[in-house]
């Protein structure tokens, strides 16, 4: 077998190393003798990214199909918002098939494909470790479905099987991540191409007889893999800054925000006051029934004024995907998260998911915290969940989220006079 597999991973929402990524897999499928597969492990898609934002990353897959990709792999930055109709659009605005095979019950993914002697593969981060949330779907035992999918592929004729995997190449959560999984699927797969942990193996690694390969993030890199006959190399290649951006992808682009135009013009309503942090966590307050509201500026963009607004205004100020929830707390808890959240160097902090932007200040409205008493309390998944570091895990929070409402829909609710 001749072959050379181009692939990339974690690229959210980076339109232009997307554009400029499209115009390199182009070029080496034009020039090549022999086949040449483009593969995308995850995570194409991010809030940050306006097209991806407007439209819950269906954007993001219209661009990967015109660029050229042969599959993909489902990542989480979109069903862990959005739910699993999410993947559905991206299923349908695809040329390319959207690989899943450790969920079920969602239309449109599918576990595997064979493309040609290729067959792959694609599992994804089942995070079951976040169990007080209703998905709407199923999952299946991460190594069980990769393994059964990997051996109908061998008996489909498959010569090389491929596994597209947004497990991590190691994770802190076990038990599956690209290093352990790979052992056990020895004479099942030939090769792991990764991403979710952002990566970057200049050779890949041999784990076995299995090759692990993963690219970085956010389209600075490109992997490769050249087979020839018995040999694989792997390698990863630096996407020069100078690289021209695909006319086809700018064109789609276009065509998207020409698509969205008439959807973000439409008048949301009347805000009396500015609409910032502390505006946000009373509307999610009265929209509960709750005793206390609490909302971190790190999720708003700037803060809208009084006044008419516009959809297009509210989606730029507020980009956030996180879904709305309600939990009980204690005043001795209430205090000491305030503390934490609005302690300078904590506000300071740039958590990964807020690409780059700091927790800024915590606002609490509503009834005062007091120790001794307890309250329910109205919030989001990013203040209360595992990811932003104000509720330490310990405290062990049953919390009822609205999925897949985010908070920007919330908003609008609220601005046409419903909750």
């Amino acid at each position: 077998m001749r072959l050379t597999i181009l692939h990339t991973n974690d690229i959210h929402g980076h339109q232009d190393r997307l554009a400029q990524i499209a115009t390199l897999v182009t070029r080496e499928k034009a020039r090549s003798d022999h086949a040449v597969l483009y593969l995308d492990a995850g995570d194409v898609e991010d809030t940050s990214n306006r097209l991806s934002n407007l439209t819950k990353g269906t954007a993001m897959h219209r661009l990967l199909s015109i660029a050229g990709c042969d599959a993909a792999t489902v990542g989480n930055a979109s069903w862990l918002r959005y739910g699993a109709a999410s993947l559905t659009d991206h299923a349908r605005a695809s040329t390319y098939p959207q690989l899943l095979a450790n969920f079920t019950g969602i239309e449109g993914p599918v576990s595997s494909v064979l493309l040609g002697e290729v067959g792959i593969v694609g599992v994804t981060d089942p995070f079951d470790r976040i169990d007080d949330v209703e998905w709407g779907f199923g999952r299946r035992d991460v190594l069980d479905s990769s393994r059964q999918a990997a051996r109908d592929l061998g008996g489909r004729g498959a010569k090389l099987v491929v596994l597209l995997s947004h497990l991590g190449y190691e994770h802190e959560y076990p038990p599956w991540d690209d290093r352990r999984i790979a052992p056990e699927l020895q004479g099942d797969v030939d090769v792991i191409i990764g991403g979710h942990s952002h990566h970057l193996l200049p050779d890949g690694e041999w784990i076995g007889r299995i090759l692990v390969a993963q690219a970085g993030c956010f389209g600075d890199h490109i992997g490769r893999i050249e087979i020839d006959g018995e040999t694989t190399l792997a390698s990863v290649e630096e996407v020069p800054a100078d690289t021209e951006l695909h006319p086809g992808v700018l064109a789609e682009a276009a065509a998207v925000e020409t698509e969205i135009g008439e959807l973000l013009a439409e008048p949301l309503g009347s805000l009396d006051e500015p609409l910032d942090a502390r505006a946000i966590a009373e509307i999610l307050r009265r929209r509960a029934g709750a005793d206390i509201g609490i909302f971190s500026e790190g999720q708003t963009l700037e803060v809208l004024p009084a006044g008419r607004i516009t959809r297009g205004a509210l989606w730029h100020a507020s980009e956030s995907a996180a879904n709305p929830g309600l939990t009980r707390m204690t005043g001795d808890q209430l205090i000491e998260l305030l503390a934490r959240g609005n302690e300078a160097e904590f506000q300071r902090g740039t958590p990964r998911p807020l690409r780059g932007r700091p927790r800024g200040r915590l606002e609490l409205v509503g009834a005062t915290p007091e120790a001794g008493r307890e309250y329910v309390v109205a919030s989001t998944d990013w203040e209360l969940g595992i990811f932003s570091g104000y509720v330490p895990e310990d405290w062990r929070l049953q919390i009822e989220y609205e999925f897949p409402l985010i908070v920007r829909e919330a908003i609008e609710e609220h601005l046409r006079g419903g909750r």
